[in-house]
Protein backbone atom coordinates (compact mmCIF):
# COMPACT_ATOMS: atom_id res chain seq x y z
CA UNK A 1 0.00 0.00 0.00
CA UNK A 2 2.88 2.37 0.83
CA UNK A 3 4.39 1.90 -2.65
CA UNK A 4 1.05 2.76 -4.23
CA UNK A 5 0.89 6.01 -2.24
CA UNK A 6 4.41 6.95 -3.36
CA UNK A 7 3.58 6.23 -7.01
CA UNK A 8 0.40 8.29 -6.71
CA UNK A 9 2.21 11.22 -5.15
CA UNK A 10 4.74 11.33 -7.97
CA UNK A 11 2.38 10.62 -10.85
CA UNK A 12 2.73 13.04 -13.83
CA UNK A 13 -0.94 14.04 -13.56
CA UNK A 14 -0.65 15.10 -9.93
CA UNK A 15 2.63 16.92 -10.51
CA UNK A 16 0.96 18.82 -13.33
CA UNK A 17 -1.80 19.89 -10.98
CA UNK A 18 0.65 20.84 -8.22
CA UNK A 19 2.80 23.01 -10.51
CA UNK A 20 -0.20 24.36 -12.43
CA UNK A 21 1.63 24.57 -15.72
CA UNK A 22 -1.41 25.95 -17.61
CA UNK A 23 -1.36 29.03 -15.37
CA UNK A 24 2.39 29.47 -15.90
CA UNK A 25 2.02 29.08 -19.67
CA UNK A 26 -0.83 31.59 -19.76
CA UNK A 27 1.08 34.08 -17.62
CA UNK A 28 3.96 33.97 -20.08
CA UNK A 29 1.71 34.33 -23.15
CA UNK A 30 -0.22 37.22 -21.60
CA UNK A 31 3.04 39.14 -21.37
CA UNK A 32 3.88 38.25 -24.98
CA UNK A 33 0.51 39.69 -25.95
CA UNK A 34 0.73 42.84 -23.84
CA UNK A 35 4.40 43.70 -24.45
CA UNK A 36 5.08 42.31 -27.94
CA UNK A 37 1.49 42.48 -29.25
CA UNK A 38 1.55 38.78 -30.08
CA UNK A 39 -1.25 37.92 -32.48
CA UNK A 40 -2.09 34.30 -33.22
CA UNK A 41 -2.88 31.02 -31.51
CA UNK A 42 -0.93 28.77 -29.15
CA UNK A 43 -1.35 25.12 -28.17
CA UNK A 44 0.59 22.94 -25.74
CA UNK A 45 -0.23 19.26 -25.22
CA UNK A 46 1.31 16.66 -22.95
CA UNK A 47 0.75 12.90 -22.94
CA UNK A 48 -2.12 13.10 -25.41
CA UNK A 49 -3.98 15.88 -23.61
CA UNK A 50 -4.17 19.56 -24.55
CA UNK A 51 -3.17 21.43 -21.39
CA UNK A 52 -3.15 24.94 -22.84
CA UNK A 53 -4.59 26.61 -25.93
CA UNK A 54 -5.54 30.20 -26.52
CA UNK A 55 -6.02 32.82 -29.23
CA UNK A 56 -4.63 36.36 -29.11
CA UNK A 57 -4.86 39.50 -31.23
CA UNK A 58 -6.65 40.11 -34.48
CA UNK A 59 -7.42 37.98 -37.53
CA UNK A 60 -8.44 41.17 -39.35
CA UNK A 61 -7.18 44.43 -37.89
CA UNK A 62 -9.23 46.60 -40.22
CA UNK A 63 -12.52 45.05 -39.16
CA UNK A 64 -11.48 44.29 -35.56
CA UNK A 65 -12.08 40.56 -36.00
CA UNK A 66 -10.26 38.63 -33.25
CA UNK A 67 -8.27 35.45 -33.73
CA UNK A 68 -9.96 32.33 -32.38
CA UNK A 69 -8.98 28.69 -32.13
CA UNK A 70 -10.81 28.20 -35.46
CA UNK A 71 -8.71 30.81 -37.27
CA UNK A 72 -6.78 29.46 -40.27
CA UNK A 73 -3.18 30.61 -40.76
CA UNK A 74 -0.70 30.26 -43.58
CA UNK A 75 1.84 27.75 -42.19
CA UNK A 76 4.71 28.29 -44.65
CA UNK A 77 7.40 25.63 -44.54
CA UNK A 78 5.52 23.39 -42.11
CA UNK A 79 3.98 22.37 -45.46
CA UNK A 80 7.19 20.43 -46.17
CA UNK A 81 6.43 17.66 -43.68
CA UNK A 82 3.09 17.05 -45.41
CA UNK A 83 4.82 16.86 -48.80
CA UNK A 84 7.45 14.49 -47.39
CA UNK A 85 4.74 12.25 -45.92
CA UNK A 86 3.00 12.08 -49.32
CA UNK A 87 6.25 11.01 -51.00
CA UNK A 88 6.84 8.32 -48.37
CA UNK A 89 3.28 7.02 -48.79
CA UNK A 90 3.98 6.62 -52.50
CA UNK A 91 7.27 4.87 -51.70
CA UNK A 92 5.42 2.49 -49.41
CA UNK A 93 2.85 1.84 -52.15
CA UNK A 94 5.65 0.93 -54.57
CA UNK A 95 5.00 3.89 -56.86
CA UNK A 96 8.25 5.65 -55.95
CA UNK A 97 11.68 4.73 -54.66
CA UNK A 98 13.87 7.04 -52.59
CA UNK A 99 16.74 6.26 -54.99
CA UNK A 100 14.69 7.35 -58.02
CA UNK A 101 16.57 9.95 -60.06
CA UNK A 102 15.19 13.34 -61.01
CA UNK A 103 15.72 12.46 -64.67
CA UNK A 104 13.09 9.72 -64.36
CA UNK A 105 10.39 12.37 -63.95
CA UNK A 106 11.98 15.26 -65.84
CA UNK A 107 14.07 13.84 -68.74
CA UNK A 108 16.89 16.13 -69.78
CA UNK A 109 17.06 17.99 -66.45
CA UNK A 110 20.60 19.24 -65.80
CA UNK A 111 22.47 16.60 -63.73
CA UNK A 112 19.12 14.86 -63.26
CA UNK A 113 20.85 11.48 -63.11
CA UNK A 114 22.78 12.65 -60.01
CA UNK A 115 19.81 13.84 -57.93
CA UNK A 116 17.65 11.40 -55.97
CA UNK A 117 14.35 11.84 -54.13
CA UNK A 118 16.31 11.27 -50.93
CA UNK A 119 18.45 14.34 -51.72
CA UNK A 120 15.40 16.50 -52.47
CA UNK A 121 13.75 15.44 -49.21
CA UNK A 122 16.75 16.23 -46.99
CA UNK A 123 18.00 19.36 -48.81
CA UNK A 124 21.23 17.86 -50.15
CA UNK A 125 20.49 18.17 -53.88
CA UNK A 126 22.26 21.50 -54.45
CA UNK A 127 19.23 22.82 -56.39
CA UNK A 128 17.82 26.18 -55.32
CA UNK A 129 15.84 29.22 -56.42
CA UNK A 130 18.52 31.63 -55.30
CA UNK A 131 19.99 32.41 -58.75
CA UNK A 132 16.65 33.19 -60.44
CA UNK A 133 16.66 36.96 -61.15
CA UNK A 134 13.74 38.94 -59.75
CA UNK A 135 12.36 35.96 -57.81
CA UNK A 136 10.71 38.24 -55.22
CA UNK A 137 8.70 39.99 -57.92
CA UNK A 138 7.99 36.76 -59.78
CA UNK A 139 6.66 35.12 -56.61
CA UNK A 140 3.56 37.32 -56.92
CA UNK A 141 2.67 35.65 -60.23
CA UNK A 142 0.76 32.32 -60.45
CA UNK A 143 3.40 30.75 -62.68
CA UNK A 144 3.03 27.47 -64.53
CA UNK A 145 5.08 24.65 -63.02
CA UNK A 146 6.83 23.95 -66.32
CA UNK A 147 7.99 27.57 -66.44
CA UNK A 148 9.55 27.22 -63.00
CA UNK A 149 11.02 23.86 -63.96
CA UNK A 150 12.70 25.44 -67.00
CA UNK A 151 14.24 28.14 -64.77
CA UNK A 152 15.55 25.55 -62.33
CA UNK A 153 17.05 23.56 -65.16
CA UNK A 154 19.22 26.58 -66.05
CA UNK A 155 20.52 27.14 -62.51
CA UNK A 156 24.06 26.38 -61.44
CA UNK A 157 24.12 23.80 -58.65
CA UNK A 158 25.28 25.20 -55.30
CA UNK A 159 27.35 22.03 -54.78
CA UNK A 160 27.69 18.56 -56.20
CA UNK A 161 24.44 16.65 -55.41
CA UNK A 162 24.57 14.74 -52.14
CA UNK A 163 27.78 16.32 -50.81
CA UNK A 164 26.38 19.15 -48.69
CA UNK A 165 23.27 20.65 -47.12
CA UNK A 166 21.41 23.76 -48.21
CA UNK A 167 17.80 24.43 -47.26
CA UNK A 168 15.87 24.51 -50.52
CA UNK A 169 12.29 25.43 -51.33
CA UNK A 170 13.10 24.43 -54.91
CA UNK A 171 13.63 20.82 -53.86
CA UNK A 172 10.18 20.65 -52.29
CA UNK A 173 8.61 22.34 -55.30
CA UNK A 174 10.07 19.50 -57.41
CA UNK A 175 8.75 16.89 -54.96
CA UNK A 176 5.24 18.30 -55.28
CA UNK A 177 5.51 18.22 -59.05
CA UNK A 178 6.70 14.59 -58.86
CA UNK A 179 3.60 13.71 -56.80
CA UNK A 180 1.53 15.20 -59.61
CA UNK A 181 3.46 13.29 -62.27
CA UNK A 182 3.02 9.97 -60.46
CA UNK A 183 -0.59 10.29 -59.28
CA UNK A 184 -2.12 12.61 -61.86
CA UNK A 185 -3.23 14.89 -59.01
CA UNK A 186 -1.85 18.19 -57.77
CA UNK A 187 0.03 17.65 -54.51
CA UNK A 188 -2.69 19.45 -52.54
CA UNK A 189 -5.41 17.22 -54.03
CA UNK A 190 -3.43 14.06 -53.29
CA UNK A 191 -2.86 15.32 -49.75
CA UNK A 192 -6.56 15.96 -49.19
CA UNK A 193 -7.60 12.51 -50.41
CA UNK A 194 -4.87 10.38 -48.85
CA UNK A 195 -4.10 12.19 -45.61
CA UNK A 196 -6.64 14.82 -44.57
CA UNK A 197 -9.71 12.74 -45.25
CA UNK A 198 -8.01 9.70 -43.72
CA UNK A 199 -7.48 11.40 -40.35
CA UNK A 200 -10.51 13.71 -40.48
CA UNK A 201 -8.82 17.11 -40.83
CA UNK A 202 -11.21 19.65 -42.37
CA UNK A 203 -9.24 22.87 -41.90
CA UNK A 204 -5.91 22.01 -43.52
CA UNK A 205 -5.36 22.34 -47.25
CA UNK A 206 -3.42 24.06 -50.01
CA UNK A 207 -4.33 27.73 -49.83
CA UNK A 208 -5.58 29.72 -52.82
CA UNK A 209 -6.29 33.42 -52.39
CA UNK A 210 -9.20 33.41 -54.87
CA UNK A 211 -11.05 30.78 -52.81
CA UNK A 212 -13.55 31.79 -50.12
CA UNK A 213 -12.17 30.37 -46.85
CA UNK A 214 -14.01 30.78 -43.57
CA UNK A 215 -12.04 32.14 -40.59
CA UNK A 216 -8.91 32.84 -42.66
CA UNK A 217 -6.54 35.30 -40.97
CA UNK A 218 -5.05 38.24 -42.83
CA UNK A 219 -1.29 38.51 -42.74
CA UNK A 220 0.60 41.50 -41.32
CA UNK A 221 4.05 42.83 -40.62
CA UNK A 222 5.04 45.25 -37.88
CA UNK A 223 8.02 47.57 -38.25
CA UNK A 224 8.92 50.23 -35.68
CA UNK A 225 5.56 49.66 -34.02
CA UNK A 226 3.55 50.27 -37.21
CA UNK A 227 1.29 47.56 -38.63
CA UNK A 228 1.06 46.93 -42.37
CA UNK A 229 -0.81 44.48 -44.55
CA UNK A 230 1.44 41.75 -45.90
CA UNK A 231 2.45 41.83 -49.55
CA UNK A 232 0.70 39.39 -51.84
CA UNK A 233 2.42 36.14 -52.84
CA UNK A 234 0.86 33.65 -55.27
CA UNK A 235 0.32 30.13 -54.00
CA UNK A 236 0.38 28.51 -57.44
CA UNK A 237 3.97 29.51 -58.26
CA UNK A 238 7.25 28.88 -56.48
CA UNK A 239 5.59 28.20 -53.10
CA UNK A 240 3.43 25.26 -54.16
CA UNK A 241 4.32 22.12 -52.16
CA UNK A 242 7.15 23.93 -50.32
CA UNK A 243 4.88 26.33 -48.43
CA UNK A 244 1.34 26.76 -49.74
CA UNK A 245 -0.70 25.24 -46.92
CA UNK A 246 -3.15 26.74 -44.46
CA UNK A 247 -4.27 25.21 -41.16
CA UNK A 248 -5.59 25.73 -37.64
CA UNK A 249 -3.80 25.14 -34.35
CA UNK A 250 -5.88 22.06 -33.47
CA UNK A 251 -5.62 20.52 -36.94
CA UNK A 252 -1.83 20.69 -36.69
CA UNK A 253 -1.96 19.02 -33.29
CA UNK A 254 -4.08 16.15 -34.64
CA UNK A 255 -1.84 15.90 -37.72
CA UNK A 256 1.25 15.56 -35.53
CA UNK A 257 -0.47 12.97 -33.35
CA UNK A 258 -1.51 10.93 -36.40
CA UNK A 259 1.98 11.13 -37.92
CA UNK A 260 3.78 9.90 -34.81
CA UNK A 261 1.21 7.23 -33.99
CA UNK A 262 1.83 5.63 -37.43
CA UNK A 263 -1.63 6.42 -38.76
CA UNK A 264 -0.09 8.15 -41.79
CA UNK A 265 3.09 6.13 -42.29
CA UNK A 266 4.45 2.77 -41.24
CA UNK A 267 7.10 2.73 -38.48
CA UNK A 268 9.77 2.08 -41.13
CA UNK A 269 8.75 5.11 -43.22
CA UNK A 270 8.39 7.33 -40.14
CA UNK A 271 11.88 6.28 -39.11
CA UNK A 272 13.22 7.43 -42.49
CA UNK A 273 11.38 10.73 -42.10
CA UNK A 274 12.83 11.38 -38.65
CA UNK A 275 16.43 10.29 -39.25
CA UNK A 276 19.01 13.07 -38.93
CA UNK A 277 20.84 12.91 -42.28
CA UNK A 278 22.75 16.21 -42.44
CA UNK A 279 22.64 19.48 -40.51
CA UNK A 280 19.93 18.30 -38.09
CA UNK A 281 17.41 17.61 -40.83
CA UNK A 282 15.36 14.57 -41.82
CA UNK A 283 12.58 14.62 -44.43
CA UNK A 284 10.57 17.83 -43.98
CA UNK A 285 11.48 17.92 -40.29
CA UNK A 286 14.25 19.49 -38.25
CA UNK A 287 15.79 17.14 -35.67
CA UNK A 288 17.76 18.38 -32.67
CA UNK A 289 17.61 18.76 -28.90
CA UNK A 290 16.40 21.47 -26.55
CA UNK A 291 17.36 21.39 -22.87
CA UNK A 292 18.76 17.90 -23.60
CA UNK A 293 15.33 16.72 -24.79
CA UNK A 294 15.03 15.16 -28.25
CA UNK A 295 13.01 17.46 -30.53
CA UNK A 296 11.41 17.10 -33.96
CA UNK A 297 9.77 20.06 -35.65
CA UNK A 298 9.79 22.87 -38.17
CA UNK A 299 9.46 26.62 -38.54
CA UNK A 300 7.31 28.30 -41.18
CA UNK A 301 7.81 31.90 -42.32
CA UNK A 302 5.66 33.49 -44.99
CA UNK A 303 4.62 37.03 -45.95
CA UNK A 304 2.44 38.11 -43.04
CA UNK A 305 2.72 34.83 -41.14
CA UNK A 306 5.09 32.90 -38.86
CA UNK A 307 4.62 29.45 -37.36
CA UNK A 308 6.39 26.70 -35.47
CA UNK A 309 5.48 23.12 -34.56
CA UNK A 310 7.70 21.16 -32.17
CA UNK A 311 7.30 17.64 -30.85
CA UNK A 312 9.26 15.96 -28.05
CA UNK A 313 8.75 12.20 -28.53
CA UNK A 314 10.29 11.02 -25.25
CA UNK A 315 8.31 13.57 -23.25
CA UNK A 316 5.12 13.28 -25.32
CA UNK A 317 4.95 17.08 -25.60
CA UNK A 318 3.56 18.94 -28.61
CA UNK A 319 3.85 22.72 -28.80
CA UNK A 320 2.54 24.89 -31.64
CA UNK A 321 2.46 28.62 -32.33
CA UNK A 322 0.72 30.18 -35.33
CA UNK A 323 0.94 33.93 -35.89
CA UNK A 324 -0.35 36.33 -38.53
CA UNK A 325 2.60 38.68 -38.01
CA UNK A 326 5.64 37.98 -40.16
CA UNK A 327 8.31 39.03 -37.66
CA UNK A 328 7.07 37.00 -34.69
CA UNK A 329 9.83 34.78 -33.29
CA UNK A 330 7.57 31.75 -32.95
CA UNK A 331 10.45 29.36 -32.22
CA UNK A 332 11.58 31.48 -29.26
CA UNK A 333 8.06 31.50 -27.86
CA UNK A 334 7.87 27.70 -28.16
CA UNK A 335 11.25 27.33 -26.47
CA UNK A 336 9.95 29.37 -23.55
CA UNK A 337 6.71 27.39 -23.27
CA UNK A 338 8.48 24.02 -23.33
CA UNK A 339 11.18 25.27 -20.97
CA UNK A 340 8.38 26.00 -18.48
CA UNK A 341 7.28 22.36 -18.74
CA UNK A 342 10.89 21.26 -18.25
CA UNK A 343 11.10 23.39 -15.07
CA UNK A 344 13.88 25.48 -16.60
CA UNK A 345 14.10 29.15 -15.48
CA UNK A 346 11.82 31.33 -17.63
CA UNK A 347 10.92 34.93 -16.92
CA UNK A 348 7.88 36.71 -18.29
CA UNK A 349 8.37 39.31 -21.01
CA UNK A 350 8.56 42.96 -20.02
CA UNK A 351 9.30 46.26 -21.70
CA UNK A 352 12.95 47.25 -21.34
CA UNK A 353 13.90 50.75 -20.25
CA UNK A 354 17.40 52.12 -20.64
CA UNK A 355 18.94 53.71 -17.54
CA UNK A 356 22.11 55.71 -17.03
CA UNK A 357 24.91 53.92 -15.19
CA UNK A 358 28.56 54.68 -14.62
CA UNK A 359 30.28 53.74 -17.90
CA UNK A 360 33.34 52.68 -15.89
CA UNK A 361 31.34 49.58 -14.94
CA UNK A 362 31.35 48.43 -18.56
CA UNK A 363 34.95 47.28 -18.40
CA UNK A 364 34.23 44.52 -15.89
CA UNK A 365 31.95 42.78 -18.41
CA UNK A 366 34.45 42.69 -21.28
CA UNK A 367 35.84 39.33 -22.33
CA UNK A 368 34.87 36.06 -23.97
CA UNK A 369 31.72 34.09 -23.15
CA UNK A 370 30.54 30.75 -24.46
CA UNK A 371 26.86 29.93 -24.85
CA UNK A 372 25.71 26.40 -24.15
CA UNK A 373 26.16 24.21 -27.20
CA UNK A 374 27.78 26.90 -29.35
CA UNK A 375 31.26 26.29 -30.80
CA UNK A 376 31.81 30.04 -31.14
CA UNK A 377 32.67 32.38 -28.28
CA UNK A 378 30.88 35.71 -27.90
CA UNK A 379 32.91 38.84 -27.26
CA UNK A 380 31.87 41.75 -25.06
CA UNK A 381 33.89 44.92 -25.56
CA UNK A 382 33.82 48.64 -24.83
CA UNK A 383 34.10 51.27 -27.55
CA UNK A 384 33.68 55.02 -26.99
CA UNK A 385 31.92 54.57 -23.64
CA UNK A 386 29.46 52.08 -25.10
CA UNK A 387 29.19 48.36 -24.40
CA UNK A 388 28.94 45.97 -27.35
CA UNK A 389 28.17 42.29 -27.69
CA UNK A 390 29.71 40.58 -30.71
CA UNK A 391 28.07 37.25 -31.51
CA UNK A 392 28.73 34.84 -34.36
CA UNK A 393 24.96 34.49 -34.86
CA UNK A 394 23.81 38.10 -34.37
CA UNK A 395 26.83 40.21 -35.28
CA UNK A 396 27.83 43.29 -33.29
CA UNK A 397 25.05 44.87 -31.24
CA UNK A 398 25.04 47.51 -28.53
CA UNK A 399 24.16 46.43 -25.00
CA UNK A 400 21.97 49.01 -23.29
CA UNK A 401 21.82 48.99 -19.48
CA UNK A 402 18.60 48.54 -17.56
CA UNK A 403 20.55 48.17 -14.32
CA UNK A 404 24.19 47.87 -13.26
CA UNK A 405 24.13 44.13 -14.08
CA UNK A 406 21.41 43.73 -16.71
CA UNK A 407 21.52 44.73 -20.39
CA UNK A 408 19.19 44.51 -23.36
CA UNK A 409 19.47 44.94 -27.13
CA UNK A 410 17.21 47.46 -28.81
CA UNK A 411 17.27 45.67 -32.18
CA UNK A 412 16.61 42.29 -30.55
CA UNK A 413 14.32 43.01 -27.58
CA UNK A 414 13.86 39.28 -26.90
CA UNK A 415 17.55 39.05 -25.93
CA UNK A 416 19.13 40.12 -22.62
CA UNK A 417 22.45 39.58 -20.92
CA UNK A 418 22.64 39.49 -17.12
CA UNK A 419 25.62 39.21 -14.84
CA UNK A 420 26.29 38.28 -11.25
CA UNK A 421 29.26 40.01 -9.64
CA UNK A 422 31.07 39.51 -6.35
CA UNK A 423 31.79 42.19 -3.74
CA UNK A 424 34.84 43.31 -5.69
CA UNK A 425 32.80 43.77 -8.87
CA UNK A 426 34.21 40.75 -10.65
CA UNK A 427 31.86 38.79 -12.88
CA UNK A 428 31.27 35.35 -11.41
CA UNK A 429 28.29 34.31 -13.52
CA UNK A 430 26.81 35.41 -16.85
CA UNK A 431 23.43 34.63 -18.36
CA UNK A 432 22.05 34.84 -21.88
CA UNK A 433 18.25 35.28 -21.85
CA UNK A 434 16.21 34.70 -24.99
CA UNK A 435 12.46 35.36 -24.89
CA UNK A 436 12.61 34.81 -21.14
CA UNK A 437 14.53 31.50 -21.28
CA UNK A 438 17.68 31.71 -19.18
CA UNK A 439 20.96 30.06 -20.21
CA UNK A 440 24.15 30.30 -18.19
CA UNK A 441 27.21 31.25 -20.24
CA UNK A 442 30.73 30.04 -19.53
CA UNK A 443 33.23 32.77 -18.81
CA UNK A 444 36.43 32.14 -20.77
Amino acid sequence: MGKLIVLFLFSPTLLLAQKNYPVLLDSYMQTQASVNEFTGTVLVAQRGKIIYEKAFGWADREWNVPNTLQTKFQIGSITKQFTAACILQLVEAGKLNLDDRLSKFFPGFNKGDSVTLHMLLNHTSGISFKEIPGLGRLSTVPLEKDTILAWLNKQVYSFSPGTNFMYSNAGYFLLGYIIEKVTGKASGDYLRTNIMQKIGLKNTFANRWDTIVSYRAKGYSKTDGKWKNAKYIAMEGVNYSAGDMISTIEDLYYWNDALFSNTILSPAMLNKMTTNYKSNYGYGLGIDTFQHHHRVGHIGVFNGFASCLNYYPADSITAIVLSNERNTNTWRILDALTAILFDHPVSNIYKHTEVVIDTKLFKRYTGLYLQNGSPFADTILVSKDRLYWHSYWYGRLELKPESDTSFFIEEEPDIQLKFKVDKKGRVIKAFFIEAGVEYEMKIK
